[in-house]
């Protein structure tokens, strides 16, 4: 009797206020809703980044120097900051799981050839970056293992780069142009797409 009673009751109610039960259950909908909505959202945020980095492998590990700037109280020799040198390089590859170590630099400048020019981005690296970051030659060959404090004035375009300032031609043996300094093209790489929105293949 008191199921069939509380079943009546219950009824009832929702009869005598069918517009607030309209409500709730509405609410209800769109709290689920907005929470499952919520959760594809993330999930697929989530794989979107994950696929963006596993490109390089998942073995890849990047170091920095740290902060170039700080605030607080100076803790004088053990608030100073060294930037990282070649030394540190050859260091780290003398690691017995260090397969690969790839010192570089970024930066940004005007690269010429011909009467042709782009501004793009610009990585100082060593012979190990494919290795490293799952790149491959298209044409040509990369950088070779000279001495990292004297190195040959060689470059290697991204396939993007190549195709702006050799439309029609091989750049292989050509010369362009990066910062006043003059360097000769020996490798275009294959097309590696883009990360986080920088596209790779707009390098040299």
């Amino acid at each position: 009797m008191r199921t069939r009673d509380f079943l009546n009751l219950t009824g009832s109610s929702l009869i005598a206020h069918r517009m607030r039960s309209f409500l709730t259950a509405l609410g209800i909908a769109v709290g689920i809703a907005a929470v499952v909505l919520l959760t594809s959202i993330g999930e697929g945020v989530h794989q979107f980044v994950l696929s963006e980095f596993t490109q390089f492998g998942t073995t890849l590990v990047g170091i920095n120097p740290g902060k170039a700037t700080t605030a607080g109280t100076s803790m004088g020799m053990f608030g100073t900051e060294r930037p990282l040198t070649i030394e540190d390089a050859q260091a780290l590859k003398r690691l017995p799981f260090a397969r690969a170590v790839v010192p570089f630099v970024q930066g940004n400048a005007e690269v010429e050839a011909g009467n042709r020019r782009r501004r793009t981005t610009v990585y100082g690296a060593g012979p190990d970056m494919p290795e490293a970051f799952r790149m491959k030659i298209k044409s040509g060959r990369f950088l070779p293992d000279d001495d990292p404090t004297a190195p040959r004035a060689l470059a290697v375009l991204g396939s993007k780069l190549r195709q702006e300032l050799f439309t029609g031609r091989s750049p292989l043996g050509q010369r362009i142009t990066i910062g006043g300094n003059r360097y000769r093209v020996i490798g275009v790489m294959e097309a590696k797409g883009s990360l986080l929105g920088f596209d790779l293949d707009d390098t040299v």
